[in-house]
């Protein structure tokens, strides 16, 4: 989950910024702060002019009970 500020670029299209979200690929296996810090990178939020907050998760395989 993400803000719109993770994304959203003033006069661009919402649709345009989105694309730029999807097209990103990530490494699977990577733990949640690598995940974060590589998109944080990638979509060069330091540059954001919004608020910008993230989540992930890792999945779990439940234990047996």
């Amino acid at each position: 989950m993400f803000t719109d500020g993770l994304v959203e670029r003033r006069g661009e299209d919402i649709d345009v910024s989105l694309g730029r979200l999807a097209r990103l690929r990530l490494h699977p296996g990577q733990g949640v702060s690598r995940l974060l810090d590589d998109i944080v990178l990638r979509l060069h939020v330091q540059e954001a002019e919004d608020d910008v907050a993230a989540i992930a998760a890792r999945l779990r395989p439940r234990s047996p009970a």
